[in-house]
């Protein structure tokens, strides 16, 4: 039965009047876009490989947006990290034009995954730009990571049998249908970087105080308890880094304790996943999923072609071409592998830019925290993509980078003094200055 022309009216108009709302009030669609992110296996297949969700759809509208009302200007330090991640879009689409131009163009999910960082890149620091709009952003992250936890725990207990030959088996029970099991380690990067500013932003009261830094720390629990080993590090790296940049000397031990008792959870609950997870030795990388094998095979691709790489999204049917078991795990390989030398240090310049505003932000006395929290979220990402392909245009580190560039420009705007800072040490360093 189809429908008839006056239901396909109404649900235009339906729609139509939702879009206007959204348009009117865009810290509802902030916290719809935040609050779908929690439900990644409600998704429309566009494709075999192609998933379009609720959040996708709302980027759209939200760069509609950005079209009919003019956002504030951009701080100086989001121009620059924007020139550079415009300068890193233009080697890969330069790329991948070059690819079609011979005919050896890549599949259609490499270039779609990249369009939708992008827009993302685009989006997010020109629609959240006043505090509200964050808290919004928050809010709906908060509400979408605890669904998270909720469905992950659920998957666990909806297995068949409960028992798992291994700790990858384990992994995989608890991922989703749409994700990689490594995308619930991304996920919660994501979130425990939003409890965070959650924490230095918008803790006034006594019951907030404790409510984000028990988020942030239950967020950051999500890989441990699906063994994903390489995020959890990286996290917890990032922790102690985050703490001694603002100074909490007393909080480090306190989370080294919360580490000692999540490991011995862990030992109670599955002592032999917990010592098939440990079992790693780094001289030989037995235990680390066959890491340097895959390496090594993406340094015999860079060896071919080191200046000017394999082409966009060349990785997987190259390394496969050539004997790999897969991809080569490692966002930097990767880089290179496709985009070439040059193609590689435009990637790293345009990582060094966070660092660079984090910085910055950390050198002002009213941004202090803000700075190191994106100080740390730069180096858990850093990390995690060592072993993993976390900051090649992936969709939760690029939303969680997005969301540190609009906190730099709310903090500029509330707080000019990191502009100023920079001015001043350009001025007084003959280093920085241009013969």
């Amino acid at each position: 039965m189809y429908p008839t022309p006056i239901l396909w009216f109404e649900i235009c108009l339906a729609v139509g009047i939702a879009i206007v709302f959204l348009c009117a009030k865009p810290e509802f669609g902030l916290f719809l876009y935040a609050f779908a992110l929690g439900f990644p296996d409600l998704a429309y297949p566009a494709g075999s490989t192609i998933n379009v969700r609720v959040d996708d759809v709302l980027i759209v509208l939200f760069l509609m947006r950005t079209l009919f009302c003019a956002p504030a200007p951009l701080t100086r330090t989001q121009r620059t990290i924007f020139v550079w991640q415009a300068l890193f879009f233009a080697v890969c689409v330069f790329s991948l034009a070059v690819e079609t131009a011979s005919g050896s163009p890549p599949g259609g999910y490499e270039p779609v995954k990249m369009a939708g960082c992008a827009a993302v890149f685009l989006a997010f620091p020109r629609i959240v730009q006043s505090q509200r709009r964050l808290r919004f952003l928050l809010g709906g992250l908060m509400c979408g990571g605890v669904a998270l936890m909720v469905q992950i725990h659920q998957h666990l207990g909806e297995s068949a049998t409960g028992v798992y030959a291994n700790f990858q088996q384990f992994k995989s029970a608890a991922a989703f249908a749409t994700w990689n099991p490594n995308t619930t380690g991304q996920a919660a990067i994501l979130l425990a970087f939003a409890a965070g500013l959650g924490g230095v932003l918008f803790s006034k009261s006594v019951a907030g105080r404790f409510l984000w830094p028990g988020l942030a720390a239950g967020f950051a629990l999500i890989p441990v308890l699906v063994f994903a080993r390489g995020t959890s590090l990286s996290i917890a790296v990032a922790f102690v880094l985050f703490l001694c940049l603002v100074r909490r000397w007393k909080w480090i031990l306190v989370f080294a304790a919360f580490c000692l008792c999540a490991l011995a959870y862990l030992n109670s609950r599955d002592p032999q996943l917990l010592r098939d997870a440990s079992a790693v030795n780094v001289l030989t990388g037995d235990g680390l999923s066959h890491r340097f094998d895959r390496w090594e095979m993406a340094l015999q691709g860079i060896e071919k072609q080191p200046w000017f790489g394999q082409g966009f999204g060349q990785e997987l049917p190259y390394l496969t071409l050539i004997g790999s078991e897969g991809r080569a795990h490692d966002a930097y390989l990767a880089v290179w592998l496709e985009l070439g030398l040059g193609g590689l240090l435009v990637f790293v310049a345009a990582l060094y830019q966070f660092v660079r505003a984090g910085l910055l932000l950390w050198k002002s006395p009213r941004s202090r925290a803000p700075g190191a929290l994106i100080l740390a979220l730069t180096v858990v990402l850093c990390l995690d993509s060592i072993g993993l392909p976390t900051l090649y245009w992936e969709k939760l580190p690029t939303i969680a980078l997005s969301l540190a560039l609009a906190v730099v420009g709310i903090c500029e705007r509330d707080d000019p003094a990191p502009a100023r800072n920079e001015v001043r040490a350009f001025k007084e360093d003959p280093s920085m200055q241009f013969s």
